[in-house]
C-alpha cells in the first residue's frame, strides 16, 4: 500500500537536488561534479550492497550506470549548467514518452493518448524554448533532450535488472559503481583533475555530498524499490511530477526565477506524460 509514497518521495527529492546542482556547476566541470557524485553514492552503497549481495541482473545494472548515469546525466547537469534546473528538468522529462515511442518501433499499437501526448511535448518543448529573456535555451534544450533520449534506454536496463531478481541495493551500487568507473577513466584521460575547484571548504563538502546522497542513493533506492513493488509505469507516472516541482521549488527558494511561460511549457509536458503512460 506503500508503494506510491516511495515514489513520491524519489520525485521530491529528484525536484530538488537539480536546483543544487546549477549553484555547484559553477564551480565544478560537469564531468568532474559527475564522477564525484557516482563515486560518492558508489562509496556510501559499498557496505549495505555487498552484505546484501545478489548477482542476479547485474549485468543490465552495469549497462544502466554506463548508459544513464556516467552518459545522460553528464548531458543532463550541461543541460541545468545552461539553461537553469526549471527548463532542463522538464525537458529532459520527456524520456518517459520517448520510452511509450519505443514500443511504437517495436510493433505497438500506438494510443490515441500517446499522440496528443507527443503534441503536449511538442508544444511545452517549444514554449520553454522561447522564455529566458533573450538568452537562447537551444543548446540547453538539445542536451536536455539527448540526456532524455539516452534515460530511456537506461530505464529499461533497470526493469530488467529488477525482472532478472536482482537485489535492490545490489542494483543501485552496481549502476553507480559503473557511472564512476567510466567516468573516472573520462576523468584521467581528459586530465579534467587540473580543473578540481580549490578553496571549498569541510561545510560546503558536506553540503554537496550531503545533496549527491538524497540524490543516488536515497531517491534511486526508492525508485528502484517502487518499480518492484508498483512497475514500472506508475513509478514513472509519479516521479514525472518532479520537473514541475523543481519549477516551483525553484521560485519559493529565490534560486531560480521560472517566468509565466516556463510554468506553461512545465505543465504542458508533464500532462503529457501523465497522459502517455496513463492511458
Amino acid at each position: 500500500m506503500f508503494g506510491p509514497a516511495y515514489a513520491l518521495i524519489a520525485a521530491l527529492i529528484w525536484a530538488f537536488s537539480p536546483i543544487y546542482y546549477r549553484g555547484f556547476l559553477a564551480k565544478f566541470d560537469f564531468l568532474s561534479f559527475n564522477f564525484l557524485r557516482n563515486s560518492t553514492a558508489a562509496v556510501v552503497l559499498a557496505i549495505p550492497a555487498l552484505y546484501l549481495w545478489n548477482s542476479a541482473g547485474l549485468n543490465f545494472a552495469l549497462a544502466s550506470g554506463a548508459v544513464t548515469l556516467a552518459c545522460g546525466d553528464s548531458l543532463f547537469l550541461l543541460s541545468i549548467k545552461e539553461t537553469g534546473a526549471s527548463v532542463a528538468a522538464p525537458v529532459v522529462y520527456t524520456y518517459v514518452l520517448m520510452i511509450q515511442l519505443v514500443g511504437v518501433v517495436l510493433g505497438q499499437v500506438v494510443p490515441y493518448a500517446n499522440i496528443v501526448a507527443a503534441v503536449m511535448v511538442v508544444a511545452g518543448v517549444y514554449i520553454l524554448s522561447k522564455g529566458g529573456g533573450g538568452k537562447p535555451r537551444a543548446k540547453g534544450i538539445v542536451f536536455a533532450v539527448s540526456a532524455g533520449a539516452i534515460w530511456t534506454v537506461g530505464q529499461e536496463f533497470i526493469q530488467a535488472a529488477t525482472n532478472a531478481g536482482g537485489g535492490l541495493e545490489s542494483i543501485v551500487f552496481t549502476r553507480n559503481s559503473a557511472a564512476a568507473l567510466a567516468l573516472g577513466i573520462a576523468f584521467l584521460v581528459t586530465k579534467r583533475y587540473r580543473t578540481w575547484p580549490r578553496g571549498i571548504g569541510l561545510m560546503e563538502y558536506a553540503v554537496i555530498l550531503a545533496i549527491i546522497s538524497s540524490d543516488l542513493v536515497v531517491g534511486s533506492l526508492l525508485f528502484v524499490y517502487s518499480i518492484s513493488v508498483i512497475g514500472v509505469a506508475l513509478s514513472v507516472i509519479l516521479t514525472s511530477l518532479s520537473p514541475l516541482l523543481t519549477q516551483v521549488f525553484a521560485k519559493a527558494l529565490g534560486k531560480e526565477s521560472p517566468s509565466t511561460r516556463d510554468f506553461l511549457g512545465g505543465i504542458l509536458i508533464v500532462s503529457a506524460l501523465v497522459l502517455a503512460v496513463a492511458f
